[in-house]
């Protein structure tokens, strides 16, 4: 093996060289490969999360209500697939999944999912007991990521993490304080410590922003750049996908209370808020995450509900991401910042404020001045009393090993096919309709408007790979695949049993002392590496009591 001398570091600078698997994230996906992993790789095992919630969409993204499929699919002679109750069936879920959703069960009577709990509850009782033992470096955040002569291999991550201070200044919001996180000097909030991870074999690509793709120059597309004729061709707007959403919580009082004035100005060029086909009630309760109600659709005193509205704080007038080009700059100069639009943040931010305060005035007569924001930092983990993050339904994406990506055609399909491609390399299962939420301004292609009826799907393990950099893994919403399969594949159970399967990747690697993900692709590995997978999560579906394909 090569042996490539790594420039001398800071003295200041912590140095970690014992983490040989390295999870950089803490998306629901990034929850998922830490358990897993742990099984097999404790004490090398390491994750580094941005905030001081571990999980995600279901904890710092602030949404505890997990989406699954509720779609059915047709054929043109009547023949049906009830791609939900297929979803829903046990044999079909991942066991350590609805385990956690078990743990506080459906406390909101919600009508979106079959288990909808507060967050803080979810992520200190559910979320926790499963990470208690691991190594996390919460409060951290990447900054560099260096690669060994080839270019092929990444061999250290600096990263920055962040102490708070205690201080009385006044409550930053994140678009302001986000700088603060990746700047390595101390500030009047922060305490700083550099680290620098070492010796790594394997690294997770498991952020919520692609954050390891761009640093590592690795290929990747973003928005609506796409994949066409087999060509990574980059064609495509980088500059528009999908809307993005700061949730919040909200209680439904006794009696009429007033609320302090909005605190933010409305967003740069004004709110267009709608319940669109649906009732102020039905929103109430889509999200419901506690209640004393006997049923989904009534509504009762002291309910909390979280709010996660496309016609209400989604923000879809300016894309999340900078262009490819500006965060190259970042990255160039040393300035990195995640690479995301801050003013973009900052009007979701007054988009989400903005929205509480219309929700408030449209209600019926029965709940008038009765819904307040909560304003509890134990319930929303901050002190502005929105998301710690933003809920992403999409980050930059790799491009696999030999240009794979994961398209469209693999997971649709008429409802007799029963179920989408069967990949040889299949890591797990999983199910959602394609969904996707509009930017105002965008002008998205004809193949975005047509009906694509998804099917129960397979992911490969070509989709966990990078055609430049042989020991990444990116999981979840920056693997190998097209917006298209993004909009179904992002969705909270589904990125769970990618990174439960990401996890066993990472730790085969590390214990056979592989070079490169693709050569898990040779079946001596493949079948072994599956083998481990099935004691995590399925990689099969079974329907109507026929497992397909029956490995």
């Amino acid at each position: 093996m090569l042996l490539i001398t790594i420039p001398s570091i800071d003295s200041s600078i912590r140095i970690i060289d014992d983490c040989q698997l390295l999870i950089v994230g803490g998306t629901t996906s990034a929850l998922g490969a830490i358990i897993s992993a742990s099984k097999f790789l404790n004490s090398r095992t390491c994750l580094l999360e941005p905030t001081d919630w571990i999980g995600g969409q279901l904890t710092a993204e602030l949404l505890s209500a997990p989406d699954f499929a509720w779609h059915t699919i047709r054929d043109t002679d009547n023949f049906t697939l009830n791609v939900r109750a297929i979803d829903q069936q046990l044999n079909n879920q991942n066991p350590l999944f609805s385990e956690m959703l078990a743990v506080l069960g459906n406390t909101g009577g919600c009508h979106v999912s079959p288990s909808c709990s507060t967050p803080s509850l979810f992520h200190s009782q559910a979320v926790l007991p499963q990470v208690n033992n691991t190594r996390i470096y919460y409060n951290t955040v990447i900054k560099r990521v260096k690669k060994d002569a080839s270019g092929r291999r990444i061999t250290q991550i600096d990263a920055i993490q962040r102490t708070s201070r205690q201080t009385e200044e006044r409550c930053r919001f994140l678009s302001e304080e986000l700088p603060d996180w990746y700047s390595p000097n101390d500030s009047a909030w922060f305490t700083k410590t550099e680290l620098s991870f070492t010796n790594l074999s394997f690294v997770i690509e498991g952020t919520s922003w692609g954050e390891v793709l761009v640093l590592s120059n690795a290929s990747y597309l973003q928005g609506l750049m796409e994949q066409f004729d087999g060509d990574i061709s980059g064609i495509g707007n980088s500059t528009c996908g999908q809307a993005f959403t700061i949730g919040f919580l909200e209680q439904l009082r006794e009696i009429p209370v007033d609320e302090p004035p909005n605190p933010l100005p409305e967003p740069t060029g004004g709110t267009n808020h709608s319940f669109g086909r649906y009732t102020w009630e039905w929103v109430w309760t889509d999200r419901r995450v506690n209640t004393s109600a006997l049923n989904s659709s009534t509504i009762a005193v002291n309910d909390i509900t979280i709010q996660n509205w496309g016609g209400g704080n989604d923000y879809g007038k300016e894309f999340f991401y900078l262009s490819p080009s500006d965060a190259q700059h970042q990255r160039d100069t040393n300035h990195w910042e995640g690479g995301v639009n801050l003013n973009a943040i900052q009007n979701a931010e007054r988009q989400a404020y903005s929205y509480h305060y219309w929700y408030r005035e449209k209600a019926p007569a029965q709940w008038a001045n009765r819904t307040v924001l909560i304003r509890s930092s134990s319930l929303t983990g901050t002190c502005h009393y929105l998301a710690k993050l933003p809920y992403m339904r999409e980050s930059r994406r790799s491009i696999g090993y030999q240009n794979f990506l994961m398209n469209i055609t693999t997971i649709r399909g008429r409802a007799r096919d029963l179920h989408g491609y069967i990949f040889d390399d299949r890591m797990c299962i999983g199910a959602y309709d394609a969904d996707f939420h509009r930017m105002a301004k965008c002008t998205y292609p004809s193949y975005m408007n047509k009906y694509y009826p998804i099917l129960p799907y397979y992911i490969p393990l070509r989709a966990m790979t990078n055609r430049d950099i042989d020991n990444l893994i990116p999981i979840g919403k920056t693997m190998a695949q097209s917006f298209l399969v993004n909009s179904a594949v992002r969705l909270h159970p589904v990125e769970f049993s990618i990174g439960q399967a990401a996890g066993v990747i990472g730790t085969y690697a590390v214990q056979n002392n592989l070079l490169s993900i693709a050569e898990m692709l040779k079946e001596e590995h493949l079948s072994r590496v599956q083998s481990i997978v099935k004691q995590f999560t399925p990689i099969s579906w079974t329907i109507d009591g026929k497992r397909y394909p029956d490995d």
